[in-house]
């Protein structure tokens, strides 16, 4: 029997399988465009929420997109002008197929959802290009050079909506991907920031978010003029401001080593009412301008990076906590208020900071004293996560002041018990620590209520991980370490080593539930089999780059950086 084909298998489809969604139906009508404008639209919305690429590929893969088809193929004359990122007009079969059809073997070479659904067919692109809210995410990669066409349409096409805006100043790693006509990869000179800057100052008031990564010193500085001329309004729907600076001179310099780009600017004209998530990394202000002196709805601060001459003074420091009454992390690596604490104290003898809100706290690459005078100033009673990174000195002292009576605001009365910031904690972080194996039992013994721990065993003592798998020779401690903790994440670890800490607490009563190693610990696939049998959850995660600042894990659940391994 031979195989029916062409229009006398269609038509046997229809009367076999009448609603079989992969036969075109009859008529020049597709069911799906009978439905009303804007209810295709907020499924488009849904749509560009639920299907989006990674936020961190979205910008080089419609930059891609753009610089690939976006000038030579167009859809139709009528919107020739408004292509945001590609066109099939002269497409090869093979480009046809993987590009509208997404059947590309490799997923990050998909167009963002929005622009998928705008190439479907005339109708699809009219409602999608009258969707605001589908083109108010704007991310620029290095890659891109002026005019910015796509940026200047995607304003357009953003109507009056909230902005949320990347600019990604650092060549990607495959560089030799990008070449002009001499072989030369061109890197982006302060002209061509000029230009964007200008393109996305005009919108300043629509802007509720801004991320810029740098690798020099230089393309911030330009963009930090840009954002303090006295024609810039104020930032009044501007919720998260991320400034990054990455350059290999941070971590070794006392002092800011380009004196002429020292200035502190006041950004926005001194205004940004509404923020509420501030990072500055290796990237100076004036730190007593009003919105950091006075930040009410502040939630997030990460300070990192940042020479002892560029920091903030004790007082403005201070000024910019004391306002944040709602400030719930705070970050501080290399980075922190100037001087020394005893100058702190002198400036400010009553100087003790009320946190009532901070639930996670992050502090690396700090000195001893430096650390330990920052924890006499901060009165934080609803700690529930820390994270420590620190490497080169003897931390002893720190865990004694851990393990000690935590900072109050009044001395406790004879009837309260004092207790130390340990005690209180449901998540700790330790990326490094230098001390000794009795330090690591006085940091354990603290940590009775604590339930999720995260070790980076390349950076510490073997102690760290023994004892959670030895007898607890300490009274109202149970029988072993840490007898509430079921969350475990390693990395720099053998598989024998976590299999006998799963082993041995499970023995003990006090079983671990999810365990988490970084994929590159050693382990037998054996060991991997039998964690899986003994564990509610076993998986792998990608750990990150030794010279980034420490992640802060909010949580297993909710951190970005964990993530499956195949």
């Amino acid at each position: 029997m031979g195989i029916v084909q062409g229009p006398e298998a269609e038509e046997m489809d229809q009367k076999v399988l009448p609603n079989n969604p992969f036969v075109p139906p009859k008529g020049d009508s597709c069911p799906i465009n009978q439905l009303p404008p804007e209810l295709l639209s907020v499924i488009f919305e849904v749509g560009a929420l639920e299907g989006s690429v990674n936020q961190d590929d979205e910008d080089e893969i419609t930059a891609r997109y753009w610089n690939e088809f976006g000038e030579e193929n167009q859809l139709d004359k009528e919107n020739s002008d408004d292509d945001v990122a590609m066109t099939d007009g002269d497409a090869t079969d093979d480009d046809e197929g993987s590009v509208m059809t997404g059947s590309s073997d490799a997923p990050d070479n998909w167009p963002p959802f929005q622009i998928l659904v705008s190439h479907v067919c005339k109708h699809w692109r009219t409602v999608a290009l009258s969707t605001p809210s589908l083109w108010t995410s704007i991310e620029v990669s290095a890659r891109e050079r002026p005019p910015y066409e796509r940026v200047s349409i995607l304003l357009e096409r953003s109507g009056g909506l909230t902005l949320d805006i990347r600019i990604d100043c650092e060549m990607p790693d495959d560089e030799e991907d990008f070449e002009s006509d001499d072989g030369e990869t061109p890197e982006l000179s302060e002209g061509d920031l000029k230009v964007l800057f200008a393109l996305l100052i005009a919108h300043v008031p629509r802007w509720g978010s801004i991320s810029v990564d740098v690798a020099s010193y230089e393309h911030m500085y330009t963009f930090l003029q840009a954002i303090s001329d006295p024609s810039v309004p104020p930032a009044t729907q501007l919720e998260s401001l991320q400034l990054y600076h990455h350059e290999e001179w941070q971590e070794e310099s006392t002092a800011f080593p380009k004196p002429k780009l020292l200035k502190h600017f006041t950004l926005f004209g001194g205004s940004i009412p509404c923020l509420k998530s501030l990072a500055l990394w290796g990237v100076h202000v004036d730190w007593s301008q009003s919105w950091l002196a006075s930040a009410p709805n502040l939630l997030d601060l990460e300070l990192a990076y940042h020479t002892d001459d560029v920091r903030p003074s004790w007082a403005e420091f201070a000024a910019t906590l004391r306002s944040a009454s709602k400030l719930e992390t705070l970050s501080l690596c290399l980075s922190g208020p100037s001087g020394a604490p005893a100058q702190w104290t002198t400036e400010d003898p009553s100087s003790i900071i009320p946190l009532p809100k901070l639930t996670d706290l992050v502090l690396g690459f700090h000195s001893p004293s430096y650390t330990i005078g920052l924890l006499h100033k901060l009165f934080t009673p609803a700690l529930k996560s820390l994270t420590l990174d620190f490497d080169n000195e003897d931390y002893t002292d720190l865990v004694t002041q851990l393990a000690g009576p935590a900072t109050t605001v009044e001395p406790p009365s004879a009837h309260e018990k004092p207790y130390s910031l340990l005690s209180i904690l449901e998540s700790l972080k330790i990326s490094g620590l230098p001390c000794g194996d009795r330090s690591v039992e006085t940091l354990y013994a603290e940590l009775k209520p604590l339930k999720s721990l995260n070790l980076s065993m390349s950076y510490l003592s073997p102690a760290f991980l023994d004892l959670l798998c030895c007898p607890c020779h300490l009274p109202e401690h149970g029988d072993i370490w840490l007898p509430r903790l079921n969350v475990l994440s390693v990395s720099g670890a053998q598989g024998d080593k976590i299999r006998e800490v799963v082993q041995k607490r499970k023995d003990a009563g006090v079983p671990l539930k999810s365990l988490y190693l970084e994929e590159s610990c050693e382990v037998e696939d054996t060991d991997v089999e039998w964690l899986k049998d003994n564990l509610e959850t076993f998986d792998f995660f990608e750990g990150s780059d030794d010279e980034d600042v420490v992640d802060m894990v909010d949580g297993i659940e909710d951190a970005d950086e964990w993530s499956d391994v195949d």
